[in-house]
């Protein structure tokens, strides 16, 4: 935690807005890094993509939730920051 709660009480109305935001914010960059990290594990490790039980085990989240959590667009940054195309692609 960044700072103790306590401090929250001497926070302005704006400010403890503002604080919250920069949080949300932060925790979209994250989950975005998760998602890239999802497609790269699944789509562009070779010679096989790491298993589903793998990356859900380690990502906090389900089977089903690895298979959804991804989106073309996430495999598209990955392939564009690797310079190579997803195995299935090649």
């Amino acid at each position: 935690m960044p700072q103790p709660f306590s401090a929250l009480d001497d926070l302005v109305p704006d400010d403890f807005l503002r604080q919250l935001a920069a949080l949300r914010e932060q925790r979209d960059q994250i989950d975005q890094q998760i998602r890239a990290y999802l497609a790269y594990g699944r789509e562009f490790t070779r010679p096989r993509p790491y298993t589903l039980a793998s990356l859900a085990e380690a990502a906090g989240l389900s089977i089903s939730g690895v298979r959804t959590a991804y989106t073309p667009v996430d495999c598209d940054a990955v392939a564009r920051a690797l310079g190579r195309a997803p195995r299935s692609w090649s």
